[in-house]
């Protein structure tokens, strides 16, 4: 039975596939203005998908770039203070792919070179390959007096970027300082973003300056000398696993202190890019393709419904001489794939210039700041299918309306929705304005999906617009200044203050004290020669280890003394500042630091308002002789490898009991921006002194007269560029500017991206009101031929077109209160340099141009297809 049913579809099966695609090509080419429209409107779906992959790709790679730079290189792992022994057993191991050695040597003692420090190394060519270092002129180290340096070095050194300079350099091989000539052999592009340079010596020049060192760490913790081994697995996945089983089974431990045990580290940038760190990104990123989905199929889908309404008599005939509904559906698709053909090309390509142009935008403020356009393949062919998809899937729901449609139904129908009527009795006849009102009704679907498509647009116009006046100026340029200039050594700002050699210079202070433009300003001060600690009794958390403490011993203490102007404008969070009761000496302040959103950390307070606090001055610390060696963590072990409880023994001299006054905020301007204390203490400058005369000026603070922060700003630019270049400053005004910029950003590649959708959604509008009034061609000429004239017909499409923008308006402006309040606030919260702010205007503005454009584009559309007489028209209605 089942072979004669096959027998029968077989005799009825034609081979017709030609005649089809026959079809579909005469009716694509017979429709070139709705070709037009959906080509332009794939186009624009297309350029979508590809910026947002474009972007995407281009920013996950530039910021794995920069996480590398600033990570130290793409090594995954590094073997840190191995010796040659060590460093020749542990990188034979199976699981490395390619290892790369460094041999740290020292650092360059060069006051020209404190705003920017350089390190000296030797780099196989392997680890110069994974730490970034491509020579742009010149050759790697190979005799004893060749050195290779970054063009920035060069410069500060006054040095042409020239092989065959000479180079004369002090070199702190920590042990000495010692002078050493070198010839340039190469050159580097040095990044401006790092603070640090690295200069390449050669493997001889390690033999002969550093003979022996480096070679037991255990005993002498001497890195100089020492072998870092950068270690590339064959992928990325479980690093830290990789890298323990290499030192285990080279017969190494995992644990430091052990006698044998290995220092290692693992990339983090590997780590940060790893899935659970990325899903905010990966979440983005399917929001945005559902986004530009939903926006690609209402306006493809507008165009296809509209298209086979229009042509619904001509699908009814197709079915009268035997056509069936999937080859019905067979002509719209290949109409539709004809129409990719030429949009995702132009799409692609168009995209993809609009996605490198704006990534430099978009990463000059993450770390390093350098762009790293992504050409994979996989962005076109991402781009390119869900375009497709977006077409294929927006053709669907027309093409099965059109396939089901009998030949009966297709001569009867007029595109007024099933069910649709309004039986009025009026005695005044019908106004324009309500006949434009009820024509929006005959078809319901399309209307809603033109007002939709328009909706969107504008809702995240003013989503970003909103999100850009949430930028609060003041929470960003507070985090990391509270006054109009600070002024530091060089090494302040890159948090390596050392109160000995790295105080404000004190001509600096007079100069700037001297200007027209100068309205006040004072020094943090902090102490030399003497350890000062607070006495605390308790257990206490010290970088995630519970210690304890009694009255014997002294808790690690940070001391600042301020002058009146600092102490005056200090963010006093809890208690209060008499500046007179304060400054008798017998008063502490209390500084806490605050979490990412401005919310002060209470919980690390150790002492409360009004508690009894001794400040003892170390004098000697007497270590136990039993202690072998102390770890990292400050741990201490004896010979056997147990650890010592109590290492050491304070002997403390003088003591003074203060009463605390009040906590203050620790900001970016008040503190040494290093961490280690437990407590940290502000008292007046003059108290400090009772402890050491020596006291340094760690940084100053200044403000300028209003109007005038310009004439400052160019004094302190000219001292510390051409004066003492060891003494640099930051100013409100500077990250104003970062600000400003941060946040044009934004409006820039976030309005671009809107005017591509709202584009769109005018796009629709434009089809959807064009197609109504062809195919209400028979419609108008019976109106006209009844007494309508053409002035009132025009007027009742202005009307129908301002419906559609106020429509639209309303619903825009709904739909952006629901999520300014929801999505837009909870983002703000979560973001500690946004405050939210609602702003409707930009929507308000928008609307406005909406109603004249819905107003103008009816009436263009009408003067482009009603060029024919009242007769000519009733006649192609039939």
């Amino acid at each position: 039975m089942v072979y004669w049913l096959r027998q029968v579809r077989l005799m009825f099966k034609v081979q017709n596939t030609k005649a089809i695609r026959n079809l579909a090509k005469k009716n694509y080419e017979s429709n070139k203005k709705r070709n037009r429209t959906a080509i332009i409107a794939i186009t624009l779906t297309t350029i979508l998908f590809t910026t947002l992959f474009t972007l995407g790709a281009g920013i996950i790679k530039s910021m794995e770039y920069n996480n590398m730079r600033m990570a130290g290189g793409a090594a995954h792992a590094s073997l840190k203070y191995l010796s040659e022994e060590e460093y020749q057993k542990l990188t034979k191991h199976p699981l490395i792919d390619k290892v790369g050695k460094c041999i740290y040597v020292g650092t360059v003692a060069d006051e020209t070179l404190v705003k920017r420090p350089v390190e000296i190394d030797y780099y196989d060519k392997v680890c110069a390959q994974l730490g970034f270092i491509e020579l742009k002129k010149g050759t790697f180290p190979r005799d004893k007096n060749h050195i290779v340096l970054d063009d920035l070095t060069l410069q500060r050194l006054g040095i042409t970027p020239k092989v065959g300079e000479k180079v004369s350099l002090d070199i702190d091989f920590n042990d000495r300082i010692e002078t050493v000539d070198f010839i340039l052999s190469g050159w580097y592009e040095g990044e401006p973003a790092f603070t640090v340079g690295i200069g390449l010596v050669s493997e001889s020049f390690v033999k002969a300056y550093l003979p022996g060192r480096g070679q037991a760490y255990k005993k002498d913790f001497d890195i100089n000398g020492s072998i870092r081994a950068d270690l590339y697995f064959n992928n990325s996945k479980d690093i830290e696993g990789n890298v323990q089983k290499v030192i285990t089974d080279s017969g190494y431990a995992i644990e430091e202190n052990a006698d044998n045990g290995i220092h290692y580290g693992v990339n983090w940038s590997y780590m940060s890019a790893s899935l659970d760190n990325n899903i905010g990104s990966i979440v983005a990123v399917v929001l945005g393709i559902v986004l530009i989905m939903l926006t690609g199929y209402l306006i493809i889908y507008n165009i296809f419904q509209i298209s086979v309404i229009k042509e619904i008599r001509f699908y009814g005939l197709l079915k009268t001489i035997g056509t069936t509904g999937r080859q019905i559906k067979s002509i719209i698709k290949q109409e539709a794939l004809k129409m990719c053909l030429w949009g995702i090309p132009m799409g692609l390509i168009l995209g993809f210039g609009l996605g490198a142009l704006f990534l430099p935008l978009l990463t000059a403020h993450m770390n390093g700041g350098k762009s790293s356009l992504n050409f994979s393949p996989m962005i076109f062919i991402g781009s390119a299918l869900f375009a497709m998809a977006t077409v294929l899937l927006s053709c669907n729901k027309p093409a099965k309306a059109a396939a089901k449609i009998t030949p009966v139904e297709a001569v009867k129908f007029s595109g007024v929705d099933q069910g649709y009527t309004k039986k009025q009795k009026r005695t005044n006849g019908s106004k324009l304005y309500q006949m434009a009102f009820a024509n929006l009704g005959r078809n319901r679907k399309r209307t809603v999906i033109a007002v939709i498509s328009m909706s969107l647009s504008l809702v995240l116009m003013n989503a970003v617009f909103c999100l850009a006046n949430s930028f609060d100026m003041n929470k960003f340029v507070s985090k990391f200044i509270d006054c109009d200039f600070q002024v530091a050594h060089a090494s302040y700002f890159s948090n390596d203050y050392l109160q000995e050699q790295k105080e404000v210079d004190g001509e600096l202070v007079a100069m700037l004290e001297a200007q027209p433009a100068f309205a006040g300003g004072g020094g943090v001060y902090t102490p030399m020669g003497v350890d000062i600690r607070a006495e605390y009794e308790g257990e206490v958390t010290y970088y995630g280890q519970q210690m304890h403490f009694d009255k014997t011993q002294g808790i690690y203490t940070g001391i600042y003394a301020m002058d009146d102007f600092n102490l005056e404008n200090l963010d006093i969070v809890k208690g209060e500042l008499d500046l007179e009761k304060f400054k008798s000496g017998n008063y502490l302040l209390l500084g806490l630091m605050d979490d990412d959103y401005g919310n002060i950390v209470y919980d690390e307070a150790l002492y409360d308002i009004g508690d009894k606090v001794k400040l003892k001055v170390l004098e000697e610390t007497i270590t136990d002789p039993n202690v072998s060696y102390f770890d990292e963590a400050g741990v201490a072990y004896d010979k056997e490898g147990k650890v010592i409880k109590q290492p050491t023994t304070e002997v403390y001299g003088r003591e003074k009991e203060y009463e605390i006054m009040g906590f203050y905020r620790m900001t970016y301007t008040n503190t040494s921006r290093t961490y280690g204390d437990l407590v940290t203490f502000a008292m007046p400058v003059e108290e400090l002194k009772t402890y050491t005369p020596q006291i340094s000026r760690m940084t100053y603070l200044c403000e300028s007269i209003d109007g005038e922060e310009s004439q400052i700003e160019l004094f302190l630019k000219n001292y510390t560029e051409a004066v003492n270049q060891t003494m640099s400053y930051c100013s409100r005004e500077s990250y104003k500017q970062e600000f400003f910029e941060f946040r044009n950003v934004l409006v820039l590649v976030g309005g671009a991206l809107c005017l591509i959708i709202g584009l769109i959604g005018l796009l629709n509008f434009v089809n959807a009101m064009s197609t109504s009034i062809i195919a209400r061609q028979k419609e108008f000429a019976m109106l006209k031929s009844i007494g309508m004239t053409k002035k009132q017909l025009l007027s009742m499409l202005t009307f129908e077109g301002i419906y559609y923008a106020v429509y639209t308006s309303i619903v825009s402006i709904v739909i952006t209160l629901l999520v300014s309040y929801t999505v837009l606030k909870s983002l703000t919260k979560a973001m500690w340099f946004l405050s939210f702010e609602l702003t409707l205007a930009p929507l308000l503005i928008a609307c406005t141009l909406l109603v004249i454009l819905t107003a103008i584009i009816p009436r263009w559309s009408y003067h482009t297809n009603h060029k024919k007489s009242i007769v000519e028209e009733l006649k192609d209605g039939e």
